[in-house]
């Protein structure tokens, strides 16, 4: 009978995370990508951002080329004696008004030509009007934004009867170990598949992380059934750079499921460059020579046939509660049978989700 099952070890836990990370990585690849960070210590992880005012909005109305006064989408950007930009025009805002949405303005500043303003046309804060002798400007600041996430429990039970402890089984020196190795592996899987596309939920006890795929709300572009090409790469890595995720250099990777490796697979000679060999974390990895660097491209069919992620892995954590971390408990002989129990907790922590970028809706076939 094997060892494992002895009654000394009932109730001793062990952890099982070393066995977990050298799983079979074609199966959790985000995992694999990722590993695992520093713990949390309360079932509600909260992190705080910062964020800049913005820089730029659009005009909802159209104006003429003698209009004193402009009406925008968000007048966040915007403050008193400010220079702004439309076309080729400079512009000075006298006031703002908040609740109207509108900026009281005076026309072609620093002899700049006015000219007549389309509806949706871009207007972009370019600096204050800065005065020799002025008083102290109004101070702004922008708070920190309170970020969170919750921890999800990840159970199993390995069980194997009395008759199976006793008898040979061909090719198994030890079936409990076998059962216990198998019931990590689906325990993994779970977890995969809830740190891409889990959905925040709390029922009393019941907790459900938020999923990257969830968590991701700026950067998300809907294909509509049309394919996958260069240009959509493209304009989502533009959509990151122009959010400022390209500044502290980052980590990125592009993560595709099969349906989508192929499809990037046919991007030209010149885009794409195989690294012979380069198989790295048990997935193939290739790099793609974008207009804003190379990146690799992995593969994960955890994803949704349709989808793309464009991730900064130095900005996604994967956290286990403290001391709550995958672990075995041998629960020992419960009638006739054999009995223990694999848990986890975790939480998914996903910084500045505009640094990320999603694509979804691609053409499958």
């Amino acid at each position: 009978m094997s060892k494992i099952l002895s009654g000394e070890l009932i109730g001793k836990r062990e952890s099982v995370l070393d066995q977990l990370l050298l799983l079979n990585s074609y199966q959790t690849p985000l995992i694999a990508m990722l590993g695992f960070s520093n713990p949390v210590t309360q079932v509600e992880h909260i992190w705080f951002e910062d964020s800049m005012f913005a820089n730029e909005s659009k005009v909802t109305t159209a104006a003429a080329v003698d209009a004193v006064e402009l009406i925008v989408a968000d007048t966040e950007p915007f403050r008193a004696n400010q220079v702004v930009k439309i076309g080729e025009e400079l512009i000075l805002v006298t006031g703002v008004d908040v609740a109207g949405k509108k900026l009281a303005i005076m026309r072609g500043y620093a002899g700049t030509k006015a000219a007549a303003i389309t509806a949706n046309a871009v207007i972009t804060v370019q600096f204050v009007e800065g005065s020799e002798g002025a008083d102290a400007r109004a101070g702004r600041s922008k708070p920190r934004v309170r970020k969170s996430n919750i921890t999800q429990i990840f159970d199993e039970t390995v069980e194997i009867s009395g008759t199976a402890a006793a008898v040979a089984n061909y090719g198994i020196d030890d079936l409990y170990e076998y059962e216990k190795a198998k019931k990590l592996l689906e325990l993994a899987l779970q977890a995969e598949k809830a740190f891409i596309g889990g959905v925040r939920y709390e029922n009393g006890v019941v907790r459900q992380m938020n999923g990257i795929r969830n968590m991701l709300q700026t950067n998300v572009t809907d294909l509509k059934g049309e394919a996958l090409t260069m240009d959509v790469l493209n304009d989502s890595l533009q959509a990151i750079h122009t959010k400022g995720g390209f500044k502290s250099g980052g980590n990125y990777e592009i993560v595709v499921p099969a349906t989508q490796k192929r499809v990037v697979g046919k991007f030209s000679d010149n885009l794409l460059r195989i690294n012979n060999g380069d198989e790295t974390r048990g997935t193939v990895v290739n790099r793609l020579i974008t207009d804003f660097g190379e990146f690799d491209v992995s593969i994960n069919d955890n994803l949704n046939a349709d989808e793309t992620l464009i991730l900064d892995k130095n900005r996604i954590s994967l956290k286990a509660l403290n001391g709550r971390d995958f672990g075995h408990e041998y629960l020992g002989k419960k009638g006739d049978y054999y009995q223990g129990q694999i848990v986890g907790e975790y939480t998914l922590e996903l910084l500045q989700e505009a640094a990320h970028a999603r694509i979804k809706g691609a053409k499958t076939k």
